[in-house]
């Protein structure tokens, strides 16, 4: 079955327009990742990987929706097939909201297991994100 987890919803002091920017081209997201992990990622425009806990990751763009959506997929060697969705709208001239959602085919299972892992890392994104925008 299809699920969908999304993050709360954060206000972000920036309009959409700038969000998009900020998070469309993944060179921009190296600089704000923690420093030990910032040469241990090879980042393009549409792509990040790297190597976790043995595994080679990553993720690539696959859709953008200019100034309010970013849509990313997992690359080749993700345990887990999943869609990740950024999506930023505008609630005046200088700010926005934003939030993160991913969906996947999961079993109850897998969603029992993994529900509020994924639940916690996808309100963790939206909090780093929001702390960033200040």
């Amino acid at each position: 079955m299809l699920e969908t987890f999304k993050s709360k919803e954060v206000e972000l002091k920036s309009p959409s327009y700038a969000v998009f920017a900020s998070l469309s081209d993944l060179r921009l997201i190296k600089d704000r990742l923690p420093e030990e992990y910032r040469e241990k990622v090879a980042v393009t425009q549409d792509t990040i990987e790297g190597d976790y806990q043995g595994m080679h990751l990553g993720m690539r763009v696959t859709e953008r929706i200019p100034t309010s959506r970013i849509v990313m997929k997992p690359m080749e060697g993700f345990p887990m097939d999943f869609t990740l969705l950024l999506d930023v709208v505008d609630t005046s001239a200088s700010t926005s909201n934003f939030q993160v959602s991913i969906q996947a085919q999961m079993n109850f299972i897998m969603k029992a297991m993994l529900g509020r892992k994924i639940q916690s890392v996808l309100d963790e994104i939206t909090d780093k994100i929001a702390q960033q925008s200040v």
